[in-house]
């Protein structure tokens, strides 16, 4: 007859498992959660050891003396721009150069439109109506006393092409213009310069044949200043004219300048009204 309880304690005793003491397995606690740690602490390590692009700072050059390093501050702006235009090319017309502001500036005419290009370059030997050809790339200025950040076209490279009408009026003419005016305007010497090309430039353009004629023969030309106001408007009233054998003053043209619009105009003497010279 078989002992169940003898039986019974066989079965325990062959199916046993025996535990082990519980330092044993909060050791084994610790060290699983250290190395977990651990592991997790090198790879943001590994993370934060991502390689980077760096850009060196270049070391900064010495500038010539009297150099005018505007077009270092503008090109730097330039280059960090995403959404400067690339250079553009176009052949041109003479205007005219205007130095009197915080950058220098030329303008020029394309299709009757009027393209204003900063002008870093030193030459002034174009004339109004010569044909240029002009490289130009937008760039970023800053505007003294504005602060902000503007966008402006600046002349990278620019060639003449042609001589206009006003180039070959002097050397057909080879003589002066002269001019008078009342002593009392007290007229600057920018301002007589600025009315010598524009007299200069109405001559070589005139489709006025006696004017024409007095050119062809090298006739001296003068032309006469004075404020004049017409229309409750002010004009710079301009008299073209030449000498004759007594000495006489012959006016061949008159002519009306509105300084604030820049607009001249022929005076229609029969009509006793200016009209727009294009």
């Amino acid at each position: 007859m078989i002992d169940l309880n003898q039986h019974n304690s066989q079965l325990n005793s062959k199916y046993r498992i025996e535990m082990p003491p519980i330092k044993y397995i909060l050791t084994l606690l610790i060290t699983t959660l250290f190395f977990s740690c651990n592991s997790t602490a090198e790879k943001s390590n590994e993370g934060d050891k991502q390689p980077q692009n760096i850009t060196p700072t270049q070391p900064a050059q010495a500038q010539a003396p009297g150099k005018n390093i505007r077009s270092q501050i503008t090109e730097t702006k330039n280059e960090t721009s995403s959404n400067i235009l690339p250079a553009q090319q176009a052949i041109m017309e003479f205007v005219d150069y205007n130095d009197d502001g915080d950058y220098f500036i030329l303008n020029a005419n394309k299709n009757s439109k009027i393209y204003s290009f900063i002008n870093e370059n030193d030459d002034r030997t174009l004339v109004r109506g010569d044909l240029i050809d002009v490289t130009w790339k937008e760039t970023t200025i800053q505007i003294p006393g504005d602060g902000s950040d503007q966008k402006a076209d600046k002349i990278i490279d620019i060639t003449k092409v042609k001589d206009g009408k006003t180039s070959n009026f002097r050397k057909e003419y080879q003589k002066e213009l002269k001019y008078t005016w009342a002593q009392e305007e007290n007229y600057s010497e920018d301002y007589l310069n600025k009315l010598y090309k524009v007299v200069e430039y109405y001559i070589a353009n005139s489709d006025n044949e006696l004017l024409q004629q007095h050119v062809k023969n090298k006739d001296q030309l003068s032309y006469s200043i004075e404020k004049q106001t017409k229309d409750d408007k002010e004009y710079t009233m301009i008299g073209i004219s030449t000498t004759n054998l007594e000495n006489h003053q012959n006016i061949v043209q008159w002519l009306y300048l509105d300084d604030n619009q820049n607009i001249l105009y022929d005076y229609d003497l029969p009509n006793d009204k200016p009209i727009e010279v294009h």
